[in-house]
């Protein structure tokens, strides 16, 4: 019988526990982000808590709410695994707002650092250096709901997502939102790192870019 949204989650319905308790070290210095604001002392979700809570979200289909996150943060076995207590409906929403998702760069790159490379073409071996391939991606919004976040003749509206991907590790290093008219070489500049060969679809016309690459 298919399960209707009123059905309760149960723990034997959520999966990935094994991935999230090992993510746990990686998480515990967000534990105290943003308890100075809380003069009164009584923060009951926690930054890590709350990225752990997220994480089990993106592991669940079952979970496709915030009310879901909320009520699976009442099972016995997620605040075991997670660390965490229950968490109110009202926590979870100003939580976006109150934690720093930049604090979380750290913990992507450590990750990343961690992953394998995989197999590859042995004429790739020749190139010193990460491959990274580096692009910008418009993603259109609906007008009526989000007005002019960048606007042309034609009317156009959306944000833009660039991707730093690193194709031998086939993952992306970093990720960065925008308005719609930045331009993915504004964006690239700001993250150059030593030791990586960029692979981008134009841009390179940039001198300054150009030349930062080269001697970063």
């Amino acid at each position: 019988m298919a399960r209707t949204p009123k059905d309760a989650i149960r723990e034997e319905d959520l999966k990935g526990f094994k991935y999230l308790k090992a993510l746990t070290s990686l998480l515990t210095p967000l534990h105290s982000a943003a308890c100075k604001r809380d003069r009164a002392g009584n923060r009951k979700l926690h930054y890590d808590q709350y990225t752990a809570l997220i994480l089990l979200y993106f592991f669940n289909p079952i979970v496709t709410s915030l009310r879901g996150i909320q009520q699976a943060s009442t099972l016995k076995k997620v605040q075991r695994m997670l660390g965490c207590s229950r968490s109110s409906l009202g926590s979870l929403s100003e939580a976006a707002s109150v934690f720093d998702a930049d604090l979380l760069r750290g913990i992507i790159d450590e990750l990343a650092e961690k992953l394998p490379t995989g197999k590859n073409d042995k004429k790739l071996k020749e190139i010193r250096g990460i491959i990274t391939l580096v692009d910008g991606t418009v993603l259109p919004l609906l007008p009526k709901l989000v007005r002019a976040m960048w606007g042309d003749a034609n009317g156009k509206h959306g944000v833009k997502l660039h991707t730093q991907f690193e194709l031998l590790k086939g993952v992306p290093i970093r990720m960065d939102l925008t308005d719609g008219d930045y331009d993915e070489r504004m964006v690239m500049a700001s993250d150059l790192r030593p030791g990586r060969v960029y692979v981008m679809d134009r841009g390179y016309a940039k001198f300054q870019l150009f030349a930062d690459i080269l001697h970063i």
